[in-house]
């Protein structure tokens, strides 16, 4: 597993004030002596920065981006008689046009030297996984919150998701295992269910999922992303090496490579979730047809007791699994019209409490692995559920 450092080596984040969101003249100044501790100490010189921009919502498919040069430098630095005071300096952008009073901005070092700006609206789960990607607990009621990274922070498969929204290629896959892979499949994309069992069967997690079905599902998300990205690598480099006819062929390959990724992860939490339920002996359908031709991914205990009027609707319990939901998760309202409450598994960490509270009012119960209810907060822990918990629900439900 790598370290965030890796990617990351300084932070800075603040809330914008109204002088921060508003330029002068199409050009923004923004920052605080605090920054010496990430960006170092200009002096008597201006320091050039290469900077990527970042509006990073919960609406749009990816975020708004934009790139610009910044400029560090003191401000009073011809007025001897008077302290330092450090401020970057950039020009407007699509980005910096669309930030607002109030919005949640992190300014990253990279370790390559450029800086990348991250703006989210505030409230917004966006804002909530940048702060828990970066370890960032409270503010300060003026000025920046400036810390250098982690270097114990690990990224795993759903710290990884994070970072390539924000355009952070993460490598996870292991050459070791190339060998081994190629002559299970050959040199081809196997059909999701296949390879989430390769994936199964050869895990070394040294637990039982009967035991521990929340530590059991992301070991096996883990270890099937690091085998997916072993072989792809190798699959996309051939194709690399035979070439293009034209740029449209390329483009049309690469957005081919970045959709099998998004579904690929969906597919494959769909069949873990499976595995487990199978391994503790829960009854269960999956894409059970139910009104309108609406689909749940799983239902207890299955179809024929669904559609079977008399059997009782306290009994029956439905889970809907996205990888990922953020505004998504109102589709699964339509799903089983018979069960309240509906339920939801995801692996996306820190949703905003706005959105919780909302899927609160829809009796839509959230469900994580255990390991990310600490990206939510106390008050929302009280009430998201864990894998294992979940599963009791469901026993006794059935009982």
């Amino acid at each position: 597993m790598e370290n965030l450092s890796k990617h990351f080596k300084g932070v800075a984040a603040k809330y914008l004030s109204a002088v921060d969101a508003t330029p002068r003249s199409h050009q923004h100044e923004i920052g605080s002596n605090a920054f010496i501790r990430i960006l170092g100490n200009p002096g008597s010189e201006k320091v050039f920065f290469e900077g990527v921009f970042l509006y990073f919502d919960d609406s749009s498919e990816e975020p708004l981006k934009a790139t610009g040069v910044l400029t560090w430098y003191d401000t009073r630095l011809k007025q001897a008689h008077r302290n330092p005071e450090y401020r970057l300096y950039y020009r407007e952008n699509a980005v910096t046009q669309r930030m607002q009073e109030g919005d949640f901005c992190v300014i990253a070092t990279l370790p390559d030297g450029t800086l990348m700006v991250v703006v989210s609206p505030k409230g917004s789960t966006s804002e909530q996984q940048v702060k828990w990607l970066f370890s960032i607990d409270q503010l300060p009621l003026k000025g920046f919150e400036v810390h250098q990274v982690d270097v114990r922070r690990g990224v795993s498969v759903v710290e990884a998701m994070i970072l390539e929204e924000l355009g952070i290629e993460v490598r996870k896959d292991d050459d070791d295992w190339l060998g081994r892979i190629i002559d299970r499949f050959g040199d081809r994309f196997p059909v999701t269910a296949e390879f989430s069992r390769y994936a199964r069967e050869t895990c070394d997690w040294g637990g039982c999922a009967l035991e521990d079905p929340d530590a059991a599902l992301v070991a096996w998300i883990e270890h099937e992303e690091m085998l997916f990205r072993t072989l792809e690598r190798q699959i996309v480099q051939v194709r690399l090496d035979q070439g293009f006819e034209d740029v449209e062929s390329f483009i049309s390959f690469s957005l081919s490579v970045q959709n099998r990724r998004k579904s690929r992860v969906g597919h494959a939490l769909e069949h873990h979730l499976a595995a487990v339920f199978i391994d503790s002996k829960l009854p269960f359908g999956r894409q059970v047809v139910t009104e309108n031709r609406a689909t749940a991914d799983f239902l207890f205990p299955g179809q024929k007791e669904y559609d079977d009027a008399t059997y009782p609707s306290e009994k029956l319990v439905m889970l809907a699994s996205k990888s990922t939901c953020k505004d998504r998760w109102r589709q699964v309202l339509a799903e089983a019209g018979r069960i309240q409450p509906k339920h939801l598994f995801t692996l996306e960490p820190a949703i905003s409490p706005h959105q919780t509270a909302e899927m609160q009012a829809h009796r839509l119960q959230l469900v994580v692995p255990a390991q990310l209810k600490g990206s939510y907060t106390p008050a929302q822990q009280q009430w998201v559920q864990d894998l294992a918990s979940y599963m009791d629900l469901v026993r006794s439900r059935l009982a």
